[in-house]
């Protein structure tokens, strides 16, 4: 009887976690099929057209250059700064410390990779920003190029993650509003043309899409590997990453300060995941927490940490860039791995935070 017992749990496991692996893989394909009409869409209207000058963009930027307020483009200020990677990196960090190690390093996996792919997607496409060529006067300071729109693609991917985290009504709506804002903000500050938004948002449905199939059962099979496996991938994933982006830099011509300037979120990755491989032996980081106030103590120690990776990118930035500039923009991303992953955790555990 108990054995019939046991035979009949786990036939209801098993049925269940088929359930809910053929709801995630219709999740995935619906999501793909999406993505992928959204960028084709958007490369149609682009291409159907020389250069930017289509009439679907042309017109929905000059309807908010002669129809924007000073009050709506501060508003919407603060909401596309919401979309930069600064931010993203202090909200997995305080996740990795109070909520969960795992499902923050996940995060962090999937953050790099859409990183990665929108960097080497707007180095393929060279495409122009809605800059004075088109509209005399209007002076866009961010120096990438256009298509897709990173804010977009980069905001959808990461809420979309934390949305599928949670699992709860109030952050669905977050990972849902949020990314929507911040797109809406890109075209309303006119940083980015209606296709560049419309992009971003297939290749981040396509990105969200392959996380639910492939990152889960990837990060099963490793976790049971062993320490030097884990090194091993983590630095081969980062070369992996790097391979696209020195390549469409160096050719056909070398844009060093852009290659620079991705290649640094790819060290922040190849140096937390091997913090994070190692983390278990060296530190063991606990990240429950017992009295709320050693969370907030959590939390300010790490943002004492990025504030000061903030103020070094605000305040050491000359012009034109040098390459020493560029070496310590390097060295400073690729120290936030053990900082952050195994020095802020050793003294948490010291302090008994």
């Amino acid at each position: 009887m108990q054995v019939q017992n046991n035979t009949t749990k786990l036939l209801k496991k098993s049925i269940f976690k088929l359930a809910i692996m053929k709801k995630r893989n219709l999740l995935a394909i619906f999501m793909t099929i999406i993505g992928v009409a959204l960028i084709v869409a958007s490369l149609v209207i682009v291409y159907s057209y020389p250069y930017r000058h289509n009439y679907i963009d042309y017109t929905i930027s000059k309807y908010f250059i002669d129809n924007s307020t000073s009050i709506g483009i501060t508003i919407f200020k603060i909401i596309t700064y919401l979309g930069e990677a600064i931010i993203y990196i202090a909200i997995l960090v305080i996740l990795y410390y109070v909520w969960d190690k795992k499902k923050a390093y996940r995060a962090i996996v999937t953050l790099v990779s859409t990183t990665v792919v929108n960097a080497s997607a707007k180095t393929i496409f060279k495409a122009d920003r809605p800059n004075d060529l088109y509209f005399p006067g209007n002076e866009v300071k961010e120096t990438s190029y256009g298509l897709p729109s990173g804010h977009t693609q980069i905001s959808t991917t990461f809420w979309g993650v934390l949305g599928y985290f949670v699992k709860k009504w109030g952050m669905l709506i977050v990972s849902i509003v949020l990314p929507l804002l911040i797109a809406f903000s890109r075209i309303y500050l006119v940083v980015h043309w209606f296709t560049d938004v419309l992009m971003g948002f297939g290749i981040a449905f396509i990105i969200l899409a392959i996380f639910l199939v492939v990152l889960e059962p990837i990060e099963n099979y490793f976790e049971n590997k062993s320490t030097s496996v884990k090194v091993g991938w983590s630095v081969g994933s980062g070369i992996i990453f790097a391979i696209p982006i020195v390549l469409l830099h160096l050719f056909p011509v070398l844009e060093l300060e852009s290659m620079v300037d991705n290649l640094k979120y790819i060290a922040v990755f190849i140096t937390v995941s091997i913090s994070y491989a190692i983390e278990g032996k060296l530190v063991n980081f606990d990240n429950k927490i017992e009295k709320w106030w050693k969370g907030v103590l959590r939390v300010l120690l790490a943002i004492v940490v990025l504030a000061g990776v903030y103020v070094y990118g605000e305040f050491f930035d000359p012009e034109p860039v040098t390459n020493l500039k560029m070496i310590l923009d390097l060295m400073v991303f690729a120290l936030l791995g053990p900082v952050l992953i195994l020095v802020l955790p050793w003294i948490m555990k010291k302090l008994k935070l």
